[in-house]
């Protein structure tokens, strides 16, 4: 597996926003993909990151993702590359929050299950994607009932709340655009919690929402912004939704007013900074404030980073045995009974690392064949008249099948002829 990452910690939200490939677009790139030799693929798509999961090779896949997205955007120089158990490791921590701008926030998780799920229903995802998903899915489940990661959850919406509920005292009027989507609910959510706010939430078309929320249709949306002490805008909209001009014409009150953005691609045109008693917050400036939450999570990260790397430990080595059975088929089979009791037990006790080393030794040696064995002593001892042993002590001891040898305490057994 491969991971292509643009995310907070390279890419600006101005260059994530040119690689925010729209949902009506996800079907086009997946299936560009497969026809590009990527036999499995998932898309993540979010404020902070926009990833590509695949099976094949990553090279084909940048290339075709710079080929849909269009010239003079450079993936190469902004993303970061993950394979093989790197890339593995690296969705765990994703899913789990580690990775995210707000260390441990909620949203990550149903985020990569929604993206996997909607590759998995659209045929995109095979065995290999959906056991790696699936495992990443349930480590994340861990680590929110063994940690407090997760406990007094902070995320982009909470963090945007509390900016709103700070910015001036009192009841502020806030209208929230897209505020039926995931992050717009929250946003309300965390508003409400405050109780000092009176909200409008502007949608493209007919919704139930919250008693307390006053809908407003979408087009009408800058009627609302001269009475508005506070606009937040969460869309997924690939136009902006607030412009610098249209919002100088439709504002007559002089006051100071706050707009965040919480989009990727923006919703808020930059130039809005310029209007008098503006004060625009894009996404990435949200990220100082995540800072000092994740300062105080630190020492939960460690304790999830031991889950996660157990988690992951155990999906790699099963990984290893899918492909050796898909190899050799039955594994009591290619190695007899005593033979898988070992495999297995080497599975249970060994480091991933270990494993790997163990199966190559076993693709190394081939299947034994009965017929060119002959008993040995552990202690270094070989049979009598051995043709290919010639000249080594034999051990006189009749014993075999692991009885002790009387004679040097070693114990018999068999090794290959060629050994």
């Amino acid at each position: 597996m491969f991971v292509i990452s643009l995310n907070y910690k390279k890419a600006s939200a101005g260059v994530r926003e040119k690689w925010a490939i729209p949902a009506a677009m996800s079907e086009q790139l997946l299936d560009r993909l497969r026809a590009g030799g990527i036999t499995e693929a998932v898309y993540l798509s979010t404020c902070n990151r926009c990833e590509l999961y695949g099976q094949g090779s990553y090279q084909k896949a940048v290339g075709i993702l710079e080929s849909l997205v269009g010239e003079g955007t450079s993936l190469r120089e902004n993303a970061m590359v993950f394979e093989g158990e790197k890339a593995i490791r690296y969705l765990f921590r994703v899913t789990s929050g580690i990775e995210s701008m707000v260390i441990g926030e909620d949203e990550i998780l149903g985020q990569v299950r929604q993206a996997y799920e909607t590759a998995r229903q659209m045929g995109y995802t095979g065995y290999y994607l959906n056991t790696i998903f699936q495992a990443a899915l349930m480590a994340s489940k861990k680590i929110k009932t063994q940690t407090k990661l997760s406990k007094s959850s902070v995320s982009v919406a909470t963090l945007a709340a509390k900016l709103c509920h700070y910015f001036k005292e009192g009841t502020k009027n806030v209208l929230v655009i897209g505020a039926t989507g995931d992050t717009g609910t929250k946003v309300i959510k965390n508003l409400l919690s405050y109780g000092d706010c009176r909200i409008y939430g502007a949608v493209r078309s007919s919704h139930q929402l919250r008693n307390e929320i006053e809908l407003v249709e979408y087009d009408r949306r800058y009627e609302y912004m001269d009475a508005a002490d506070i606009v937040v805008s969460a869309t997924k909209s690939p136009h902006y939704t607030v412009t610098a001009s249209r919002l100088r014409n439709a504002v007559t009150e002089d006051k100071e007013r706050l707009f965040v953005d919480l989009a990727v691609p923006r919703d808020i045109d930059e130039n809005l900074a310029s209007v008098s008693g503006v004060t625009l917050v894009s996404i990435d400036e949200i990220e100082e404030l995540a800072e000092k939450n994740n300062e105080l999570k630190a020492g939960e990260v460690e304790n999830a980073r031991e889950i996660l790397d157990e988690e992951a430990e155990v999906l790699i080595k099963n990984l290893c045995v899918h492909e050796f059975m898909e190899l050799h088929g039955n594994i009591s089979e290619y190695l007899g009974a005593a033979g898988e009791k070992f495999f297995y037990r080497m599975k249970k006790v060994a480091s991933s690392d270990e494993f790997k080393a163990f199966l190559a030794v076993i693709e190394k040696m081939g299947k034994t064949d009965e017929s060119d064995s002959l008993d040995w002593c552990e202690a270094g001892n070989y049979e009598k008249n051995c043709d290919s042993y010639k000249g080594k002590q034999a051990c006189p001891c009749p014993g075999r099948n692991g009885e002790e040898c009387g004679s040097c305490s070693g114990r018999w057994g068999s090794r290959d002829k060629d050994s």
